[in-house]
């Protein structure tokens, strides 16, 4: 029995995201400064000085309580549920835990965020196609309305 879960688990968990074999830890007590790009796992507690990004092999980002990072994040798949200070570029999911911190923008395709999860800057969804869209002229809505009638719930006022 033993001998077929060894077997079951080697055939499975090469090809799984699970693959703890290309896992890389940043302990509490570690300070990284530079930057960092990475495929598998990498799950940081300490500190990190510098941008972190994922190679063309993929990969997750885990921030845990005690991680810190100060600089931009650019991984498919984040969990963060320490402090970030930039930028985060989620292209698939982006969790934000419980004691999340971020001081920046978040780009997101899907995310999760749990009560006490803090954003200080703008959450952008990434959509497959960017909508443009004009922002309201309010000089053109005022010369489309007749003058001195009223127009589906507005009353023109006549000033003269």
């Amino acid at each position: 029995m033993l001998g077929r879960d060894k077997k079951t688990a080697a055939t499975t968990g090469a090809s799984s995201s699970q693959d703890y074999r290309n896992h890389t830890l940043i302990a509490p007590s570690a300070t990284v400064r530079g930057d960092i790009e990475f495929s598998g796992g990498l799950h940081i507690q300490g500190t990190v000085e510098g941008n972190v990004s994922v190679g063309k092999d993929g990969g997750r980002l885990v921030i845990g309580e005690s991680g810190v990072v100060k600089g931009e994040i650019q991984v498919a798949q984040v969990v963060i549920n320490g402090r970030v200070e930039g930028d985060v570029h989620a292209t698939e999911n982006l969790e934000l835990a419980e004691k999340a911190s971020v001081e920046g923008n978040v780009y997101y395709r899907m995310i999760e965020m749990v009560m006490g999860a803090r954003v200080n800057g703008k959450l952008v969804r990434l959509d497959d196609e960017r909508r443009n869209l004009p922002a309201p002229d309010a000089s053109k809505a005022a010369k489309s309305e007749p003058e001195g009638k009223a127009v589906a719930g507005k009353a023109a006022v006549d000033n003269s």
